[in-house]
């Protein structure tokens, strides 16, 4: 019997690599699953992580006492005369009785007819417009651009123009009835504007300013008081108060109150206490566990996630400073008197009727219990912010001891990988060199087995030597 063996590449060969890659990959499956465990715990933890920034944005809504106060304006029967807009961190309550009796205006002018805004009519020339700070400029026309609608769009080009223009027609004239408009841009006695100067050459027709309107400012009056307003958009009328003149109405007084808007408080506390709810919902998932859960793609048990809900339930059972402390108004306030508690699950309830009724009653020590300088607010914030810093907060160290986990082992893996990789090559080299002795083997057995008497027969002495 002569020799076997299975060729480089052979069925046997294989498996027989692949038994030995596999057995010494092992480790390397490991740490895949070890990778997969961190980056479960990873998307968790990003998962945590989203939602300090809506309860980041709830705190800082309610920072102080300007940011937590929310304003309102009541305009009576005044809606279609007037529009105001709230600076709600300066403005202050108060009620005004307000009387619109004209609006101000701006300075207008308005040319004779013409019978055809198209035609390039009026010649070559120049206008002359005067601008308030004393300054003016001219336009030239040549006699292409000389008809109406020309005019109001060389005009209109010009950005640093006091007017506009537009062509507009007049239907009490049937032979001439399109007129040129300016307008000035800005309204008040104190953007008066000159007549503009036309001079055009070459022509027939005479053209000019037929009539005008001076600019004149806004009157009104408030508490019985007559104002003057230098525009109908009247910034600062009142400390935080902007105010639009819309419409005049003389002989109609009406009331303008300005209020602390209770409900839109009361939904930044609601707001405040969802966020707080998703925060302690979540270590609270993190904690339930049974015998089937896999504790180590999760954080349960995890003590700095245990020392926060804990600091969060104390705070909603503090008490909270509010009024002056060397006076008879001082007092505490705990958040149960707010409508702030637990529920038999654990989970933040906020009843609104309760608080809203509480801001009704005494707005100054509400809001002295919630933003003061030792207010619920201060606290959370106190409490949030040594988890959520950016450079040395327990949110980010954490991160980085996971970020840090998950690398170190893609190290490993690497290291790993490549090992195998050249114990693979090395299993290759040396199967092939099997194979090459071998085969040499083979074929002296074969030119051994041809040269020996016998051969043939095989029973010659080198095939009994080499087992034949």
């Amino acid at each position: 019997m002569g020799l076997r063996f299975d060729p480089i590449g052979g069925g046997q060969f294989k498996q027989a690599v692949q038994q030995i890659i596999e057995a010494e990959g092992q480790p390397i499956k490991a740490l895949e699953v070890r990778k997969n465990k961190e980056n479960a715990r990873f998307k968790l933890f990003q998962e945590f992580k989203s939602k300090f920034s809506p309860l980041d944005k709830s705190i800082s809504e309610l920072s102080n006492f300007r940011k937590f106060r929310e304003m309102k304006v009541d305009l009576g029967d005044g809606s279609n005369l007037v529009g105001i807009t709230l600076d709600k961190e300066r403005a202050e309550p108060g009620q005004y009785t307000l009387e619109v009796l004209d609006l101000a205006t701006r300075s207008a002018t308005l040319s004779i007819g013409v019978s055809d805004p198209n035609e390039p009519a009026l010649g070559m020339g120049f206008i002359t417009i005067n601008q308030t700070d004393g300054n003016s400029h001219e336009i030239y026309v040549d006699d292409q651009q000389s008809s109406l609608y020309g005019i109001a769009k060389l005009i209109n080009q010009h950005t640093n123009s006091p007017v506009r223009a537009a062509v507009i027609k007049d239907a009490s004239s049937t032979d001439e009835p399109w007129k040129l408009l300016l307008t000035g841009k800005k309204d008040g006695a104190l953007n008066q504007l000159d007549i503009p100067e036309f001079y055009f050459m070459d022509t027939d027709v005479s053209f000019y300013i037929d009539d005008d309107k001076d600019a004149k400012n806004a009157e009104f009056t408030i508490d019985g008081f007559a104002i003057e307003g230098a525009s109908n958009d009247i910034n600062e009328f009142l400390p935080g108060v902007n105010l639009h003149l819309k419409q005049a109405h003389p002989d109609h007084p009406f009331t303008i109150t300005i209020s602390a808007d209770n409900q839109k408080m009361t939904g930044k506390i609601k707001s405040l206490i969802d966020n707080l709810n998703q925060i302690l919902q979540f270590i609270g998932k993190q904690n339930a566990i049974d015998q089937h859960t896999d504790t180590t793609t999760t954080f349960a048990g995890d003590t700095s996630l245990q020392t926060m809900e804990y600091r969060l339930r104390n705070l909603i059972h503090q008490s909270f400073p509010a009024g002056d402390p060397d006076s008879d108004d001082f007092t505490l306030i705990t958040m149960n008197q707010l409508g702030v508690e637990f529920d038999k699950a654990g989970t933040l309830l906020f009843k609104e009727e309760k608080f809203n009724k509480s801001l009704e009653d005494n707005f100054d020590h509400i809001s002295d219990a919630i933003t003061g300088p030792t207010g619920f607010i201060q606290q959370i914030r106190a409490t949030i912010d040594g988890y959520t810093q950016s450079s040395n907060g327990l949110l980010a160290v954490k991160e980085r001891g996971i970020q840090s986990r998950i690398k170190e082992i893609d190290n490993q893996i690497d290291q790993k990988t490549r090992l195998l990789d050249k114990r693979k090559e090395d299993l290759v080299s040396q199967y092939s060199r099997l194979e090459s002795t071998l085969g040499n083997l083979q074929r002296q057995q074969q030119f051994l087995s041809a040269s020996l008497p016998g051969a043939g027969s095989g029973g010659n002495i080198v095939s009994q030597l080499l087992g034949g």
